[in-house]
């Protein structure tokens, strides 16, 4: 188990972090905005907002005392109007849409706009100023061509402002993800079941709190898994050791059962013999299928060898023949393949082709036929076997290689107890292959394919 860091933050914690940082960033824009801005104006390169109303203040009395009101007297930043008493416009700059808002300043003290307006009484006439409380460039360039200084501001603070919640947010963002990394970790472990892992912590309460379950939860799950695991072992071992335990005394059943059989008897006493001897073949049956049952469950260990094609197939030939014989059946071998060798584990691979083999035997009835085809095709070798018997049921082709499983409609004749296709299935997909049941065309009774990888070794 992996250790916590003894500096444990929460979530709230890191997000109020978060939060400060980003309110921090900017108070430090508003700051550096403020800053920037005094010191232009303190500069000279930017005019204060009432600039032209200090400027009028100070010409005031110049203007309404001047002989002449000329556009050298009048401050900067306004434009102005001489109207007469009558309203007539004597001169100025002022363009034609303020003209109008201008002489009802002069005239009656109100104005209306986006411009402010002085009026200076002289004799005869009045001088109105229109000017804006707004700061200002002191570059006419910058006045005419640029934004406004308050629109500069607001852009970049909101640029700023911008940038400013950006980064710690993807820096938080990327945090977090670091620090759940752990648990996604944890996490993949565990669905590829894989238990042999150390959980590093990250130093967030919540997050190293969650990886604390987890990985009790694994310690627990691996000691489930190897308890029944051991315990699967000893009850396969038990009914091992009890199946061949067994065969002993029941072979010396058998064979003095068989002696009694050769000597002078009674037909009654003969009945009896037939009788003994038929049990004990069917005890000898049942002795092979807790067998089977014991090794399915094991399945096939993955130690595969280099074995030599031709004394794999050679064998299984050999075994398949002698059942043919015993069951009074006709077989068909036919062989196709191109590889010298195949990396199988050889007894595994030889039980499960002989496991079909024999349940295709025990179906078919004398004097059928059985046939095998050996194939090699991408990297695969196959054997498939059809019998003559009367084939699979719809139940059967979907669940014939279950464990225990019997269908006596689809099959009959002979001790089936639903081991072999069973073990089979287990064996090929423990050598990456598979096994498919069908029931064939060509002689009408079932068909069973299983394939192995040739390579296996190397996956």
């Amino acid at each position: 188990m992996g250790k916590i860091e003894k500096r444990n933050r929460s979530l709230s914690g890191l997000f109020l972090q978060y939060v400060l940082v980003m309110l921090g960033g900017l108070s430090a824009l508003g700051v550096c905005i403020i800053l920037t801005f005094n010191i232009l104006v303190n500069t000279c390169v930017i005019y204060p907002a009432n600039y032209t109303e200090k400027k009028i203040s100070e010409a005031y009395d110049a203007i309404q005392n001047a002989e002449e009101v000329t556009e050298d007297i009048i401050p900067p930043l306004c434009h102005y109007a001489v109207f007469s008493m009558n309203g007539k416009l004597l001169r100025g700059n002022m363009t034609e849409d303020s003209l109008e808002i201008a002489w009802n300043a002069a005239n009656h003290g109100t104005a209306s706009g986006n411009y402010f307006y002085k009026v200076i009484s002289r004799p005869d006439e009045y001088v109105v100023l229109e000017y804006s409380l707004v700061p200002q460039y002191q570059s006419a360039f910058l006045r005419e061509h640029f934004i406004k200084p308050q629109n500069m501001l607001t852009v970049i603070a909101i640029l700023g402002g911008i940038v400013i919640i950006l980064l710690p947010s993807v820096r938080f963002g990327k945090g977090m993800k670091r620090k759940m990394k752990p648990i996604i970790y944890a996490v993949e472990k565990i669905r590829k079941q894989n238990l042999e892992y150390e959980i590093s912590y990250c130093g967030v309460k919540e997050i190293d709190d969650c990886l604390s379950s987890i990985d009790e939860m694994r310690l627990a799950l691996k000691d489930s898994l190897e308890q029944q695991w051991k315990t699967e072992q000893e009850k396969n071992s038990q009914i091992s050791a009890l199946a061949h335990d067994i065969k002993t005394p029941l072979t010396v059943v058998r064979g003095n059962a068989e002696l009694l059989s050769e000597t002078d008897l009674t037909e009654e006493q003969k009945s009896h013999i037939d009788y003994i001897v038929s049990s004990a073949l069917q005890i000898q049956n049942y002795v092979h299928t807790l067998i089977e049952a014991a090794n399915s469950a094991s399945g096939c260990p993955h130690s595969p060898e280099e074995i030599k094609t031709e004394d794999l197939l050679g064998d299984i030939k050999k075994q398949a023949l002698g059942l043919a014989e015993v069951y009074c059946l006709n077989m068909n071998w036919k062989e196709h393949y191109i590889s010298k060798a195949a990396a199988v584990v050889y007894d595994q691979a030889v039980r499960a082709v002989m496991n079909i083999i024999k349940n295709a035997a025990e179906h078919t009835a004398e004097g059928g036929i059985i046939n095998i085809y050996v194939q090699e095709q991408r990297g695969e070798l196959s054997f498939i076997v059809e019998d003559t018997g009367s084939g699979f049921t719809k139940n059967a082709l979907l669940h014939g290689t279950e464990q225990f499983f019997m269908d006596d409609a689809s099959r009959s004749g002979g001790a089936h107890y639903g081991i072999g296709l069973f073990s089979a299935k287990n064996i090929a997909e423990g050598h990456g292959g598979r096994i498919l049941l069908t029931n064939s065309e060509k002689t009408g009774g079932a068909k069973v394919e299983i394939y192995f990888q040739l390579d296996f070794n190397k996956k």
